[in-house]
């Protein structure tokens, strides 16, 4: 198979699964309400209680949370534990037969997931700052930069785990449920976690700091809320993209070990309880 042809190949591969994800999502009317509503209400509820204590300022942080746990979300179940759920029900033997890639079907689930979230993460932000009257000051152009990293760095973390999950994802929903609160707590989603206002010590703030989204998030409060340069952010966008490029590395070695492992052991496609 020439270059051209492996390419087609992985383009179409992508496409198809990124389809799958987008009519799955919106041809489901309940998983557009639960994309909406919880998000929505969860930052609503910290937003007032920030409003309440006389903390008003932070309700915007609450709401860019929510914006943030909705991404963080699709990450946790839509793509760690797709690969296992595609185990357990017998649809992982058809990726091993088909020549489709598995690079490729990662990344159609990672576009797929992204544009199915996003429409839902935009309301809960339009929604909740009008609802507020939160002051925003963005810089836009890094505004867009720090998003687009935080996005990329979450979904090669997807991407990873996924392939993980695939051979060792036992009790799948307990980890993802711990996974999802814990990392919701020190990330920075409702409440600044690293630098000033945190209420964590250095090293705790040093190890939170491994979790893209403790990044992610820092970069894209300074960019949104305060008149942020390059100079300021420039250090979380440059661990980011790092970030990202190591995640994906990693996740593109990891499937193919863990696919060859399991074929040489015959155990892939055996299904876990």
């Amino acid at each position: 198979m020439t270059w051209r042809q492996t390419g087609n190949l992985w383009l179409r591969t992508a496409y198809a699964r990124a389809w799958i994800r987008l009519r799955s999502i919106y041809g489901e009317p309940l998983w557009l309400v639960v994309g909406v509503v919880f998000p929505l209400f969860t930052s609503f509820a910290l937003a007032f209680l920030y409003t309440s204590s006389g903390s008003a300022a932070l309700a915007g942080f609450a709401i860019l949370g929510g914006v943030m746990v909705s991404f963080w979300s699709n990450v946790i179940w839509s793509m760690a534990s797709q690969f296992y759920w595609d185990k357990q029900e017998g649809m992982f033997e058809i990726y091993l037969v088909s020549p489709a890639p598995m690079t490729g079907i990662l990344v159609g689930m990672s576009i797929g997931g992204f544009a199915a979230t996003g429409p839902s993460a935009l309301f809960v932000a339009v929604v909740g700052w009008h609802f507020f009257g939160s002051s925003v000051t963005p810089s836009w152009l890094l505004l867009g930069v720090a998003f687009l990293l935080t996005i990329s760095a979450l979904y090669a973390l997807g991407m990873l785990l996924a392939s993980l999950y695939l051979v060792y994802g036992r009790n799948v929903e307990a980890i993802n449920d711990t996974a999802r609160d814990s990392v919701s707590l020190i990330s920075g989603v409702y409440f600044p976690t690293i630098g000033i206002g945190s209420p964590f010590p250095l090293a705790l703030q040093a190890a939170v700091s491994l979790v893209p989204l403790t990044i992610g998030m820092d970069a894209i409060r300074r960019a949104l809320f305060y008149p942020a340069d390059v100079l300021q952010i420039s250090e979380e966008l440059a661990v980011l993209a790092v970030m990202a490029l190591v995640l994906l590395l990693l996740s593109v070695w990891s499937v193919r070990y863990l696919r060859t492992k399991g074929r040489r052991d015959g155990t892939l496609v055996v299904k876990m309880s």
